[in-house]
């Protein structure tokens, strides 16, 4: 098993979190994946495996496809092991970019008609291959890398104008104990107003977007797994993330995460298959 993270090309590093690329991967090693409002193009290179949601709906994913912000958690399923590469967008990026609406894609999957694109990049099919069965195809890093921004280059779509009250709302959200109201008041826009606005954009409400951000800011930071800081503290981990008690702390994670925060923190191996490190992005809702 192999999993490689990589920095997009300067010119993207304001929209595009990162590329990255799994070969050969367990499904069975997986968490959980948790809501998000980070839309990825996603790139299999084998057989596409199922999606399960929380709410029980079964999905095949297509072969080549988008994920959209999702408000709620899923798992993914499969008998075989997973080889794709895929691009993760910061916030809005998919809107900065292509003016991909959030709000259309919230927790679907759609398919990405590519054929058409590749043109004389790469072609994608069963000669070209991320695992390990085939050796003398296999993609190196600067390949993949060379193809995904190719392929971003291609893609339809037009820039989209992220407003900047928007952005400072995005930033603004990212502190757990601010009100929509006296954000609004801020900006001097009504609620409703900024509801729509952020709709479109994020793909969330401002509300679900601050609950999201607080989770994947716990979830993502390594020294919150007893694995590297054994000695943590949940009640200090509640305290600093501004809940008003261990109770609701608990309360709270579970609702979102489907386990108690003890849990979840004991298994820093299952999460590292998304998240090497922690990649702060609020310097980029501000470029």
């Amino acid at each position: 098993m192999d999993i490689s993270f990589l920095k997009p090309p300067l010119h993207l590093e304001s929209s595009v979190k990162e590329f990255w690329i799994w070969r050969g991967v367990n499904v069975k090693e997986l968490p959980w994946i948790l809501p998000s409002y980070e839309c990825e193009m996603v790139f299999h290179l084998e057989n596409p495996p199922i999606v399960e949601t929380e709410d029980k709906q079964m999905i095949r994913l297509p072969k080549f496809h988008l994920v959209g912000p999702q408000t709620r958690r899923w798992r993914i399923l499969s008998e075989s092991d997973l080889s794709l590469i895929a691009i993760r967008f910061y916030v809005g990026g998919l809107y900065s970019l292509f003016s991909k609406r959030g709000d259309e894609m919230q927790n679907q999957f759609p398919e990405m008609k590519i054929d058409s694109m590749l043109g004389g990049l790469f072609r994608i099919n069963e000669n070209i291959s991320l695992s390990e069965k085939n050796n003398s195809n296999i993609l190196n890093k600067d390949e993949i890398s060379v193809f995904l921004t190719s392929f971003l280059k291609e893609y339809p779509g037009k820039p989209g104008d992220i407003p900047a009250y928007i952005r400072f709302a995005l930033l603004e959200l990212t502190r757990p104990n601010i009100s929509i109201e006296s954000l609004c008041k801020k900006l001097g826009i009504s609620r409703k107003q900024l509801d729509r606005k952020f709709r479109e954009i994020v793909g969330m409400a401002p509300s679900e977007y601050r609950t999201v951000h607080r989770l994947l800011e716990l979830v993502r930071n390594p020294k919150h797994y007893r694995e590297n800081n054994p000695d943590i503290k949940f009640t200090d981990l509640a305290q600093e993330y501004n809940y008003s008690d261990q109770s609701h702390f608990n309360h709270d994670f579970k609702k979102k995460s489907g386990t108690i925060p003890n849990e979840w923190f004991a298994e820093y191996e299952k999460m590292s298959h998304f998240y090497k490190g922690d990649s702060s992005y609020n310097d980029r809702i501000n470029k």
